[in-house]
């Protein structure tokens, strides 16, 4: 008997957008962390176990002209996930409106780590890579050497039908979106390097283009929380541009 027609789907799990940016866009954020990044200011808010942890200012993002791709990137992340559910015509009468909530520079050095985390205050997270050091391989028999890599876990299993996580080898330009209740974390690494990236968390609102009721993304009140909420206002989105 032959049998046709055979697929695998995986209808289950969140979505993580991954982009390579071009080489002037990573430039000009370098430019920025070396402004900011002895500032170190971040790291009594954060959970991970490293030193220089920087908050970059808006108006930075601005004077450079880079905010933009932050927002783009965004928009793009939300419509794949309205098209992955199968509500592309939701997605098609809605005003989608984001907000950057928070942005930090992370540079991580010899031995140090980010323990497994979330975000909160935002529904989409994502990290941007700058600069990957040279790191000595541990060559460890029959274990895979993670070290500098970043780790996404979804469910605990010992399921071979099952992926429970995601691990991904950075390199410069790669950025990576995904849920803010994703837990992820980041494995140390050897060597005498920086290993350089931007975190940030955004947050969306979607309003219906007839009548600006508010059909998708979270209250107001969920800003209130953050530093940002007073000063930075919400942008609407328009073939992949904030405006």
């Amino acid at each position: 008997m032959e049998i046709k027609d055979v697929q695998v789907v995986k209808p289950f799990g969140p979505l993580i957008l991954v982009a390579q940016l071009p080489e002037g866009f990573i430039q000009k954020l370098n430019q920025i962390v070396d402004v900011v990044k002895d500032k170190k200011d971040m790291g009594s808010r954060l959970a991970g176990v490293i030193e220089t942890e920087s908050e970059i200012p808006h108006s930075m993002l601005e004077e450079k002209k880079v905010m933009d791709i932050f927002h783009a990137l965004s928009r793009s992340y939300i419509e794949q996930a309205y098209l992955n559910a199968g509500q592309q015509d939701l997605f098609n009468i809605m005003d989608v409106k984001t907000q950057m909530q928070s942005i930090w520079s992370v540079s991580q050095y010899e031995n140090e780590y980010n323990p497994q985390h979330n975000h909160s205050h935002c529904q989409i997270s994502a990290v941007l890579y700058l600069k990957i050091p040279a790191m000595k391989p541990r060559n460890i028999p029959g274990k895979r050497d993670k070290d500098g890599e970043i780790e996404f876990t979804f469910c605990q299993t010992d399921s071979i039908f099952t992926t429970g996580s995601f691990v991904v080898k950075p390199k410069p330009g790669m950025c990576l979106l995904f849920p803010n209740s994703l837990f992820h974390q980041v494995y140390p690494f050897q060597g005498s390097g920086e290993r350089r990236s931007i975190a940030f968390n955004m947050a969306y609102k979607g309003f219906k283009k007839s009548n600006g009721i508010q059909l998708a993304g979270d209250s107001v009140n969920l800003y209130n929380e953050t530093n940002h909420a007073d000063t930075i206002p919400w942008r609407i989105i328009e073939q992949g541009y904030h405006k």
